[in-house]
């Protein structure tokens, strides 16, 4: 139906109360060579949509008068509730959602510099923090009752998915340390999660109320939408959407009802300057040009900030359509909505985060189950390697996982053909206590603790793969700034370039002390070290590694499972642990009791072994006599016995597939240690 089609049918059908309709206009603008018309609102705001533009962050993070999180844009069916946005200045005055507008600042109030941290690296304010969290915690609220009222609704708004993002998002914030510009970005994505998931929230959940008076007003607090289809003029209108319709001035009709005329509404608040890349930011969008419509709102909704998900596609298939880096989106907020809405838009290759100073040979070290096999393996498979070592520094065992080990059949013809090079995602402890000399391994210690901010920082926000236990030893042995042309020169080399030169130059400026948790250690002081602290640092290094590698072997076992974005693959994994910090620990107090599998406590760790269950029984091969849940009324000897089993499926399952024995969870070390 053309628009004069629907006009005409509007005057045939108009109400004889004298009600204004969908194609009446409450107030009319004259804008270069259109006229746009609204039947609902008494204002027409600029409309910056008639052509295509570039969408890229801007100072405040933003993305400026294209941004539908701060702007009007054309209607997109694939996001209709984007039209349900709230207005920033109908909530200014609210003392919770305003805080979805607050920019962040880098005075003290704001963002707090890391004390004892080799980079200049800083997070948001604990009392920022907590006023973020109250907001998305009114939010879950409101979702929460929502999903109880319809909990059949299977649509394409998936509010579930959008809240697990910006949860994710929130902890990030809180857990790790990250350069200003790193930390504006990451302030921004999650108030947009947040202001998507309440759109949805009054797109699905608001009653209609009963019209009066000569015009059906629009429920003002919403952000609305220009379109050009009468069809969808007709919808939003009759939802209480702010509309506008854009004619052409050769095609308004002489008789159509206009009210007032009035001028444009120019934004006056909205940042147009262009981002500030900063030295040390991990976290960088490189922009996209595209049309107005569903592809300017799918590439607005993209995630500057890879790192939230980076565990569900941690290392990416290099795409057919570009070969110029690794790229992608953030899954709960483009392109799971994109492939479940059926969006006829594509996402541009050069839109996204890129990971920075990231050597592109490092993009796939484990390789996903099924893919072809090598000629021959790419690594020796070494049962024995860091296997066990006996060291009054190295936490005690936890004995179901202990014993575990004696199940592991370590046949070399058990390892797949394509086993990846041995590598960890964090030192192996065995660095700090074995061989070597004395001078060495503390020297390592320095160099690790200098660096383990940034590193956890670099794996948790960029796509970083696990390193070779070689470049570890060269990377802690310190990186000279000037590397010689010798063979030795060469793998230093690759090492610098794996590690990037912000790592590398912090073991040649090394501070007084440094902040191990909520621990300060003086750098001084290494040789001299008390036995305590450092088994706390190696335990750290255990717990990390375990995390990473349950991981990464579930994404080996599971390709189809991890790369589905929707799947709750990875909130599985998170659960296996405790607390909120999901699988980085940076900033947390040492924690002052066991907790999760280590738990002394048999209904807690019940708990835990039950989550370990529930994660390892989607693996192929899972045991049969595992397969019933461990129920509240299990024994120590029952929990004791089941986790034994889980622990030995999972290392025979490791070291098939990787060809060496995985790093095992520990517990945590105390002053008078019993083995």
């Amino acid at each position: 139906m053309s628009l004069m089609q629907a006009y005409e049918q509007s005057l045939r059908n108009r109400p004889s109360d004298g009600k204004y309709g969908a194609f009446d206009a409450r107030v009319l603008a004259k804008y270069n060579d259109h006229w746009i018309t609204s039947p609902n609102v008494d204002y027409v705001p600029q409309p910056f949509i008639f052509e295509g533009a570039r969408v890229e962050l801007l100072r405040d993070g933003q993305m400026g008068h294209i941004d539908c999180f701060q702007w009007p844009q054309l209607h997109a069916e694939h996001y209709v509730w984007s039209a349900c946005i709230p207005r920033k200045s109908a909530y200014l005055d609210d003392p919770t959602w305003k805080w979805l507008w607050w920019n962040i600042t880098q005075s003290a109030e704001d963002f707090v510099l890391e004390r004892g941290s080799a980079f200049k690296v800083g997070r948001i304010h604990a009392d920022k923090w907590k006023l973020l969290e109250i907001a998305y915690n009114r939010l879950d609220e409101r979702a929460q009752d929502w999903m109880r009222k319809y909990p059949h609704y299977d649509g394409p708004l998936k509010v579930d998915a959008w809240l697990r993002s910006c949860r994710r998002c929130l902890l990030r914030l809180k857990q790790l340390p990250f350069t200003f510009r790193d930390t504006v970005i990451l302030v921004t994505f999650c108030q947009r999660l947040c202001l998507d998931v309440f759109g949805m929230l009054e797109y699905l959940g608001t009653v209609l109320p009963a019209a009066t008076g000569s015009f059906i007003d629009a429920f003002d607090r919403w952000m609305g939408a220009f379109t050009t289809d009468p069809g969808i003029c007709q919808h939003l209108f009759e939802i209480r959407i702010p509309v506008w319709l854009i004619w052409k001035p050769d095609r308004v009709p002489e008789d159509m009802r206009v009210l007032k005329e009035v001028e444009v509404t120019c934004p006056d608040d909205i940042v147009t300057d262009s981002e500030d890349f900063e030295v040390g930011q991990v976290l960088k969008w490189t922009g996209g040009w595209c049309y107005p419509g569903d592809a300017h709102h799918l590439h607005t909704r993209e995630g500057a900030v890879i790192g939230l998900e980076q565990f569900a596609r941690p290392w990416p298939e290099p795409s057919a359509q570009s070969s110029s880096g690794a790229t992608a989106s953030t899954p709960a907020s483009t392109s799971t909505t994109a492939s479940n809405l059926g969006s006829s838009s594509s996402v541009n290759s050069n839109t996204g985060a890129v990971r920075v100073d990231r050597p592109r040979e490092r993009t796939r070290p484990y390789p996903p189950t099924g893919s072809r096999p090598r000629a021959k393996p790419s690594v020796t498979p070494n049962a024995e390697l860091w296997e066990d070592f006996d060291d009054p520094a190295i936490p005690p065992a936890i004995s179901a996982w202990y014993a575990a080990l004696k199940d592991v059949n370590k046949d070399a013809k058990r390892v797949r053909p394509d086993a990846p090079k041995i590598a960890y995602f964090f030192p192996h402890p065995a660095l700090f206590v074995r061989g070597e000399s004395s001078d060495r391994r503390q020297r390592y210690l320095r160099n690790w603790l200098v660096s383990r901010a940034g590193w956890i920082t670099r794996l948790s926000a960029s796509d970083a793969s696990p390193v070779t236990p070689r470049s570890w030893r060269d990377f802690l042995n310190t990186i000279p700034e000037q590397i010689s042309s010798m063979f030795s020169g060469d793998r230093l080399r690759e090492a610098a370039k794996l590690f990037g030169p912000a790592l590398i130059r912090v073991q040649h400026d090394i501070p007084s002390q440094v902040q191990f948790r909520d621990i300060s250690i003086s750098l001084a002081d290494l040789a001299s070290i008390d036995q305590l602290t450092k088994s706390k640092v190696l335990w750290d290094l255990y717990e990390h590694n375990f995390r990473f590698e349950l991981v990464a072997l579930t994404r080996v076992l599971m390709p189809a499972l991890s790369l589905n974005q929707e799947s709750e693959w990875l909130d599985r994994v998170r659960q296996v642990f405790p607390g909120d910090s999901e699988l980085t620990m940076c900033a947390e107090p040492f924690p002052s009791e066991n907790q999760g599998l280590g738990s002394s406590d048999l209904q807690s760790k019940r708990e835990y072994v039950e989550r370990l269950r529930g994660l390892l029984a989607l693996w192929p091969g899972f045991p049969l006599d595992l397969v019933e849940p461990l129920l509240p009324s299990a024994s120590s000897a029952r929990v004791w016995a089941v986790e034994r089993k889980l622990a030995a499926f999972y290392i025979q399952l490791f070291f098939d597939n990787f060809g060496r024995l995985p790093i095992l969870p520990r517990f945590i070390p105390v002053p008078s240690q019993g083995r």
